[in-house]
């Protein structure tokens, strides 16, 4: 009875392809598949890799891979080397370095990416995705509902009053010389002088009148006094003609 090895060596000559051709279409190394057709499996590589390569050769070569697997599990059972099954978890691509004639050899059963780790690489790829979108849009609405500091409260308008230029004094009170005299003029209310020189005849002072105002003149009658431009009669002093009055 044939061997596995013998039955994938004569598969292949049937065919009329080389070992080197072989490892080209299959991925496998050369030297891999030189052993598997002398019936040696014993390669220094774990078993599930092995196993894959032993069912891409025979899927190649057109056996019934499910069932050639089956023998090869049987052979490995009998020499004490239980072979371990095949799941569905993906390994990839896996080098092995190139031999003379193989090239590098894929993951298991020799093909490309297993469909359903392809899905379940979609599916955590969507969850992922999901799972920063949400962390997103909480971290949005946590900013809008956090409490704003509170501003600045807005000025009150100002009124006219307040921005309109001081308001002229209530009175005015104005000194003309009708000869050359001297005047002195003094707030009552702080004792602060507000004027205190000589006229000369015919010159003319307008003071500001707010609140009382104490007056001393040289000669009451040299001077002319006006309060709002109207004409005012500087009072008479006991002493004569110099003194002081309060206009009041």
């Amino acid at each position: 009875m044939q061997t596995l090895g013998e039955r994938l060596e004569e598969a292949r000559k049937r065919k009329g392809i080389s070992i080197r051709e072989a490892a080209e279409a299959t991925k496998i190394r050369g030297d891999y598949l030189q052993k598997f057709e002398a019936n040696s499996f014993d390669l220094d590589l774990p078993p599930l890799y092995v196993r894959g390569f032993v069912r891409a050769y025979a899927r190649y070569l057109e056996f019934d891979a499910p069932r050639f697997l089956a023998e090869y599990d049987t052979l490995m059972a009998g020499e004490g080397r239980a072979p371990r099954r095949e799941t569905r978890e993906n390994y990839g691509r896996v080098e092995f370095g190139a031999s003379g004639e193989g090239t590098p050899a894929t993951g298991p059963g020799g093909g490309g990416i297993d469909p359903v780790m392809l899905k379940y690489g979609l599916i955590g790829g969507g969850v992922l995705v999901l799972i920063v979108v949400v962390g997103l849009l909480i971290s949005v609405f946590t900013t809008n509902a956090a409490p704003r500091p509170a501003g600045k409260p807005a000025a009150a308008p100002q009124s006219e009053t307040a921005t309109s230029e001081p308001a002229a004094p209530a009175q005015t009170v104005t000194f003309t010389a009708t000869e050359d005299t001297r005047i002195k003029i003094v707030r009552d209310a702080d004792k602060g002088i507000v004027y205190d020189a000589a006229l000369a005849r015919g010159q003319t002072r307008s003071f500001p009148k707010n609140g009382v105002l104490l007056v001393t003149v040289e000669d009451r009658t040299k001077l002319r006094m006006e309060v709002n431009g109207r004409a005012m009669e500087i009072p008479a002093f006991p002493t004569g003609n110099y003194g002081r009055f309060r206009l009041d």
